[in-house]
């Protein structure tokens, strides 16, 4: 099974970005499973993921990157450089902000990550559920 390359990751996102400008890393994901690509390779879960966009960035960098927040969960995405204005749409529809990097580390582009979602007050659900049960 071949490992997940920088090259293997762009091949990805060009053939899932005809269907979406911002692809997002669960569907690489899926696309690997798919291809018969290994995406964990050795180390941590997703090593490989995260070694191609690294090198990808650091090299020929043919990808935008996209993230919803600044924790390890927060979801990840890419885009072609070319598609680059839709791909920032709909990232911005979806509250997402776009990464760059710096030679040393990831930078939000704007400067600030973007801001969590917020969720219903808990002190709100119980009258609503009162309120449904009356």
């Amino acid at each position: 099974m071949r490992v997940l390359t920088s090259t293997l990751l762009v091949e990805a996102v060009t053939e899932l970005s005809r269907g979406s400008r911002l692809v997002r890393a669960k569907d690489v994901l899926a696309w690997c499973d798919r291809n018969q690509v290994d995406c964990h390779g050795e180390g941590l879960k997703n090593q490989a993921l995260w070694d191609a966009d690294h090198a990808e960035a650091v090299g020929p960098r043919r990808l935008l990157k996209f993230k919803s927040g600044e924790c390890k969960q927060s979801r990840v995405g890419w885009a072609l450089i070319a598609h680059g204005a839709k791909a920032r749409e709909a990232a911005a529809h979806l509250s997402w902000r776009e990464l760059r990097w710096t030679g040393e580390q990831w930078d939000w582009l704007g400067g600030e990550p973007p801001p969590p979602p917020r969720r219903p007050s808990v002190r709100a659900e119980p009258a609503r559920v009162q309120a449904v049960r009356g």
